[in-house]
């Protein structure tokens, strides 16, 4: 019983700290989704701003279904490589 509380305590301390910060949050995801694009998408499609360019026009609903087929299958790693588009 004290393991979960404890737990539910640090996962509230992060929610807050998230909520709280979330500017800070939306960065971390762009740093993180500029380097997964390095890491996972560069060797093909070379310059990201160029594919954002040309994505623009998509949601970011649609830009997840597009990556879940390409490679991206991590859900954080999708939405840290869609914050990183989006941010070009």
């Amino acid at each position: 019983m004290p393991r979960k509380l404890a737990a539910a305590s640090i996962t509230g301390a992060v929610l807050a700290f998230l909520a709280a910060s979330p500017a800070l949050a939306v960065e971390d995801g762009v740093a993180r989704g500029q380097a997964a694009y390095a890491t996972a998408c560069a060797s093909c499609h070379a310059n990201a701003a160029r594919i954002a360019a040309r994505s623009a026009s998509r949601s970011p609903e649609e830009l997840d279904a597009f990556l879940t087929t390409h490679y991206a299958e991590d859900e954080q790693d999708r939405a840290d490589i869609i914050a990183y588009m989006l941010s070009l």
